[in-house]
Order: C-alpha cells, then sequence, then structure tokens
C-alpha cells in the first residue's frame, strides 16, 4: 500500500520538483559565476584558505569567495515546504487523499519524506553544478586543495538550517487556512528570525565560532523535528469545517497569541535599555495580535469587501 501511495505523491509533486530544479540550477549558475570573478588568484595560489582544514563552516579566504552550501538552498526549502503543503489543501489533494482509505499518519510521513528527497535531491545535483563551475574556473597552478572538514561542516550547517526552514513553512501552511494571510505569517517570522540570530550571536560572544555553529546546527534539528511530530499530531485532526479561516486549528488561538506577544516583546526589548520602549512594544504587540488572530467583525468586514 506505501509503494503505491509513494506512486501517486511521485506523479503529483515531480513536475513541481523537475520546475524547482531547473531555477535553482540557474540560480546556482548564475551565483557561481558571481562568486567566481571575486577570485583574485596567483599560480602559487591554493584555492582554498587554511580554514577549509578545520571543522567549521567554510567562509571563503582573502583571495576567493567560495559557497560550498549557498544559502539559496536554505530559500529553496522553505519555499518548497510552503507550497507543497498549501497547493495539497487548496486543490484538495489532502481530501482526496482523506477519502482514499489511507491512514493519516501514513498520508503525512509519506509526504514529508518524499518532500525531502526531493528537496535534498535540488541541494545535491545544484551544489555539484556550483562545484563543477568552480573547478573549470581553477587557473593553471593554483591548488586544488579541497578537504572534508570544511566541505562536510559547510552542508551541516547549511542543510540544518534548510531542513528548519523547511519546517516552519510547512507547518505555517499545514495550520493556517488563508493564502495570503499564511505568506505574511511566514514571512513576518523568517524575517525575524534574522534579529533572533544578532540577540543569540550577542549572548554567546564568549563562544568560538564553531561552538555557536554547532549550536545552531542542533538548534535547527530540534526544531525541525518538533514542528514536524507536532504537524503529524495536527494532520491528524484536519478537518473541512475550518477551511477558508486564519487558523485551521482555533484551539491554538491563545497559544499562538502568548507566543507572538512575548516573542515581539523579546525581540524588540532584550538588548534594550529602555524601560518605556518594552511596555509600548508589549502593548502594540498584543493589540495587534488580537486584531490578527480573533478577526474583529470590522476587519472581517473590511477583508471580504475587499477580498
Amino acid at each position: 500500500m506505501t509503494k503505491h501511495l509513494l506512486a501517486l505523491f511521485w506523479q503529483r509533486y515531480r513536475q513541481r520538483f523537475w520546475a524547482l530544479l531547473a531555477i535553482s540550477l540557474v540560480m546556482g549558475l548564475i551565483l557561481a559565476l558571481l562568486n567566481v570573478t571575486t577570485w583574485n588568484l596567483s599560480a602559487t595560489d591554493t584555492l582554498f584558505g587554511n580554514q577549509i582544514h578545520r571543522w567549521e563552516p567554510y567562509l571563503g579566504s582573502a583571495n576567493a569567495t567560495f559557497s560550498l552550501y549557498s544559502y539559496w538552498l536554505v530559500f529553496v526549502f522553505w519555499l518548497g515546504g510552503l507550497f507543497l503543503m498549501l497547493l495539497d489543501r487548496t486543490e484538495n489533494f489532502n481530501q482526496f487523499l482523506f477519502a482514499s482509505g489511507y491512514r493519516r499518519s501514513v498520508i503525512y510521513w509519506t509526504k514529508l519524506g518524499m518532500s525531502l528527497v526531493g528537496l535534498v535531491a535540488v541541494a545535491v545535483i545544484t551544489t555539484l553544478e556550483q562545484y563543477l563551475i568552480y573547478w573549470l574556473h581553477v587557473p593553471h597552478g593554483v591548488t586544488l586543495n579541497l578537504a572534508w572538514p570544511g566541505v562536510l561542516t559547510s552542508w551541516a550547517l547549511g542543510l540544518a538550517m534548510s531542513l528548519g526552514m523547511f519546517a516552519l513553512s510547512w507547518f505555517a501552511a499545514l495550520i493556517v487556512g488563508q493564502t495570503g494571510p499564511l505568506m505574511v505569517t511566514i514571512g513576518g517570522f523568517t524575517i525575524s528570525l534574522i534579529g533572533v540570530a544578532n540577540i543569540i550571536q550577542g549572548l554567546l560572544l564568549h563562544w568560538t565560532n564553531a561552538q555557536r555553529d554547532w549550536l545552531a546546527v542542533g538548534l535547527w534539528l530540534a526544531a525541525s523535528l518538533i514542528l514536524w511530530v507536532w504537524g503529524a499530531g495536527l494532520f491528524g485532526r484536519l478537518s473541512l469545517e475550518h477551511n477558508g479561516e486564519y487558523l485551521l486549528f482555533p484551539k491554538l488561538r491563545l497559544p499562538l497569541y502568548l507566543v507572538f506577544v512575548v516573542y515581539m516583546t523579546a525581540l524588540f526589548t532584550i538588548n534594550g535599555t529602555d524601560p518605556m520602549a518594552g511596555v509600548w512594544t508589549f502593548v502594540l504587540a498584543a493589540l495587534f495580535g488580537y486584531g490578527w488572530l480573533w478577526r474583529p467583525h470590522w476587519l472581517e468586514d473590511w477583508r471580504q469587501r475587499h477580498a
């Protein structure tokens, strides 16, 4: 039965994976060629700096810029998680699966596994293309000193971040039932993570770069597992009753509201010294969160008139 379900998912997802791969290869080519234009190498140089031999993500050298795992791939995973889950709902594919006789847990984990395998394949093929571009542009006489420590650590951090971004957008598309607000919600939260990263770096200034990088790997993987397991539980209770509402699971409204208020208040005040800034942030976050999640009648009427 699982083989039939895999075949069904592959039949549905394959065109999307091919399209995503084509876009990713074009972007990967452009980014690799842009990196190559920064190279300033002589015949006695090595292509990679000494950092390539250390167990930490490779950041490039003074003479050559590299991307051993492109941040573009993080966006690919984010985009994949968002649209694979979203389109299955908006095109009623989930309802078709629910009526097919498969257990929802089997549907969820098969869908998740298929999505991850496809996206990892896109990442591997795109990265191999970039490495090929780098190899073809190595000047004559320059030593190609690629080493596993830098490559594997770059991939560990990049892939962990990609999985985390995939899990965030996948989970958001599972619980938010309106496409426009979904884009605003996941887009805003994703951008806010830049501030979170800066705060964590500020708190861990006494840590080495390698320690902070491996902590990031652990946090991204832990967040991914939590969201995937939580999503499996919610997927089993997904129903048509709340289709078209902002939250497909109304019981999440209060917990999300509390998390949002605390998160926004902490984000804007944790490194601040003005207590009034914290108070105003709390008040504005509380008011906005209430209007966004509970949607008073006048807001809902306005949304329907402009839909």
